[in-house]
């Protein structure tokens, strides 16, 4: 039930940053700076596999229903470069990259299954002279992310989640002797 209630409430925060991101300007159409894969970043870091891609699906379902764009094309263009960058960040903190090499790997791989899924959509590959720029700004999204994941880590820890980790007093410490 915990872990219910930790990975409901990663995907709410990762959710409500997707919609607040969907209000950021980017200067390629149709294209996002992905803010919200920060938490996902975290997840595949210090969580693990099964975590990441449940919020990164969970997020990009939600996030685009509270968006208005739910099953629509950039819905299924969008939501398997999010689970794909959730996998490649997952399996590349196994070989212990940090946070700035996994956003930027995960940041990569999301926009280059995108520009395939559209390559497709479209039926050409001219849309591919947009991956240096795509990238670029990627990049620069990517070094955003890295830096929220290790700030969300940090409160995380801080403050012990009390709500999902009830810490245990230890039997031998009066509980009315800590000021």
């Amino acid at each position: 039930m915990r872990k219910i209630s930790f990975l409901s409430l990663m995907t709410a925060v990762s959710s409500v940053v997707y919609v607040l991101d969907s209000l950021i300007p980017f200067p390629v159409p149709f294209g996002r700076w992905g803010f919200s894969n920060f938490v996902v970043l975290w997840l595949a870091s210090e969580t693990g596999l099964w975590d990441a891609v449940t919020v990164a699906a969970l997020k990009s379902m939600l996030g685009s229903v509270l968006t208005g764009s739910f099953l629509s094309v950039s819905f299924f263009v969008g939501f398997p470069g999010s689970v794909s960058a959730a996998l490649v960040e997952s399996l590349l903190a196994t070989f212990g990259f940090g946070y700035v090499g996994l956003s930027v790997a995960g940041s990569f791989v999301n926009n280059f299954v995108q520009l395939m899924i559209v390559s497709y959509l479209v039926g050409t590959h001219v849309v591919f002279s947009l991956f240096p720029m795509i990238v670029a700004l990627g990049s620069v999204s990517a070094v955003a992310n890295a830096f929220l994941a290790s700030r969300l880590g940090g409160v995380i820890l801080e403050n012990h989640l009390s709500f999902f980790f009830a810490e245990k007093e230890r039997a031998d410490e009066d509980p009315g002797s800590a000021i």
